[in-house]
C-alpha cells in the first residue's frame, strides 16, 4: 500500500523548495510522488521511462532540475536493478552535479552499495516514508545547489586567471618571449607578469605561492596584482621584492609564502639585472652554450616583512636566451627521481632551434613526458626570452 501523502513543514522562506524530475513506469506511484513533492513546496515533472528521463535532462536547459528520484526497475527488467544502474551512469554523463535518489522495492545490500557506487546520492526503499523521503530531497536540493554554486565560483575563477595568464605580452623591440603553463588542479598558484619600461627594457617576473589549487590562487590574485602595480613604478628589482614583501608579510597565514624572480632586461645597455626571492634560479643559457644560473637574493616573500634582497646584474648578448620556471618543472618526478636542473639544461640545450614560444612549449612538454604515466603534482610554469640578434 502506497502511503498517503502528508505535507511536513516548509521552509521558512517563500523560496520553492526546488524543481524534481520523477521517473517511476508505474503511474499510481507516480501520481503519489507527484501529490506528496507538490504539497511540500516542489515543482515536479515525471518521466516514465529512462528514455523519457533522458530527453528531459537533454532540453535545453538541463541544469532547471535540482534532484532526480527514480526507480531501478522499468519495464525491460522489474527486479535487478540494472536498467536503473545504466540510467543512472547516462545521467551523470549529461549533468554530474545533478543528486540523484534512487528508489525500488528490491532493495538488497549489494544492490545499495552499488548504487551509491555509480555516483548515486542516497538511496530510498519502496513502500517510503513521506517524512524521510522529503527530508532526503530537500538535503540532496540543498547539497546540490552548494555543489554547482561552487563550480560556477571556480569556473568563474579560472576563466579570470587563464584570461591574465593567456593575455598579450608587450611588445617591446629587441626581444621575443614565449610563455607555457599546467596547473596540478583546475586553479593554480603560478603566476608570471611581463611590462615594458622606459628607455626600451623589458620587465619579466615569474611566481609561485607555496600549495596549489583555490588556496594558492586566491593568494596569488593578491600578490600579482600587487607586483603589477610595482613593476609599473617602475623599481629595480631589489626594491620590487622588497615592497612585496613587505605587502605580502600581513596579508598570508603562517603557512603560506610566495616565491619571486624578477629579471629587467635591457638591450640598450646591454645587461640585465635581476632579484631572486627563493625562486628556482632563472637560466641564462649564452648564444656561445655557456650557462649562467640567476641565484637566489634573499627569503620567500611573505615571511619576513623587513626582509632585505639582493640585486645581481648580467652582460646581455644578441641571441642569449633567458628561461624562468617554477619548481613544478625540476620537480616533475619518476620513478628514477627528480627532473632537476641538469635534466632541463640538457633538454634546453637540444631547443636552441626552437623559437621562444616553441621552446616554452617543449620545456613543459618534457616534464610532462619525464613524469611519464603520472600527472605533473605541481603546477608548473616557463618562461623563455630570446634576445634578438642585431
Amino acid at each position: 500500500m502506497l502511503e498517503k501523502p502528508t505535507p511536513s513543514p516548509q521552509p521558512e522562506d517563500d523560496a520553492p523548495a526546488g524543481c524534481v524530475l520523477v521517473a517511476d513506469d508505474q503511474p499510481d506511484v507516480l501520481a503519489a510522488l507527484r501529490l506528496l513533492l507538490k504539497m511540500n513546496g516542489f515543482a515536479v515533472t515525471t518521466a516514465s521511462s529512462p528514455a523519457d528521463v533522458l530527453a528531459a535532462l537533454a532540453s535545453p536547459d538541463p541544469r532547471r532540475f535540482d534532484a532526480l528520484v527514480m526507480d531501478l526497475n522499468y519495464a525491460r527488467d522489474t527486479t535487478s536493478g540494472r536498467e536503473g544502474l545504466e540510467l543512472v551512469a547516462r545521467v551523470r554523463a549529461l549533468d554530474p552535479t545533478l543528486p540523484v535518489v534512487v528508489m525500488t522495492a528490491w532493495s538488497t545490500v549489494p544492490l545499495a552499495v552499488e548504487t551509491m557506487r555509480n555516483g548515486v546520492s542516497d538511496f530510498v526503499e519502496k513502500p517510503w516514508d513521506n517524512a524521510r523521503l522529503i527530508a532526503t530531497i530537500r538535503a540532496q536540493v540543498v547539497s546540490g545547489r552548494h555543489l554547482r554554486r561552487a563550480q560556477r565560483l571556480e569556473s568563474d575563477a579560472r576563466d579570470v586567471q587563464r584570461r591574465l595568464l593567456a593575455r598579450a605580452v608587450p611588445d617591446v623591440p629587441g626581444y621575443t618571449v614565449g610563455v607555457a603553463w599546467h596547473f596540478a588542479e583546475r586553479l593554480g598558484g603560478d603566476a608570471y607578469e611581463m611590462s615594458a619600461l622606459p628607455g626600451g627594457r623589458l620587465g619579466v617576473a615569474i611566481a609561485d605561492v607555496c600549495g596549489k589549487g583555490t588556496p594558492a590562487a586566491l593568494v596569488m590574485a593578491s600578490a600579482q596584482a600587487t607586483l603589477r602595480d610595482l613593476m609599473a613604478i617602475p623599481l629595480p628589482p631589489d626594491e620590487v621584492c622588497a615592497r612585496l614583501d613587505r605587502a605580502l608579510a600581513p596579508r598570508l597565514a603562517p603557512d603560506r609564502f610566495v616565491s619571486l624572480a624578477y629579471v629587467i632586461l635591457d638591450q640598450r645597455n646591454h645587461t640585465l639585472s635581476y632579484a631572486n626571492a627563493g625562486h628556482p634560479p632563472p637560466l641564462l643559457l649564452r648564444a656561445d652554450d655557456g650557462v649562467e644560473r640567476l641565484p637566489p637574493g634573499g627569503p620567500v616573500l611573505g615571511m619576513l616583512a623587513d626582509a632585505r634582497y639582493e640585486m645581481g646584474s648580467a652582460v646581455l648578448d644578441a641571441g642569449d636566451r633567458l628561461v624562468l620556471y617554477t619548481d613544478g618543472i625540476v620537480e616533475a618526478a619518476c620513478g628514477s627521481g627528480e627532473m632537476g636542473e641538469e635534466r632541463l639544461l640538457a633538454a634546453l640545450r637540444g631547443m636552441r632551434g626552437l623559437a621562444a614560444a616553441d621552446a616554452a612549449r617543449a620545456v613543459l612538454k618534457a616534464a610532462m613526458d619525464f613524469s611519464g604515466d603520472s600527472p605533473l603534482a605541481d603546477d608548473a610554469t616557463v618562461v623563455v626570452v630570446d634576445v634578438s640578434r642585431s
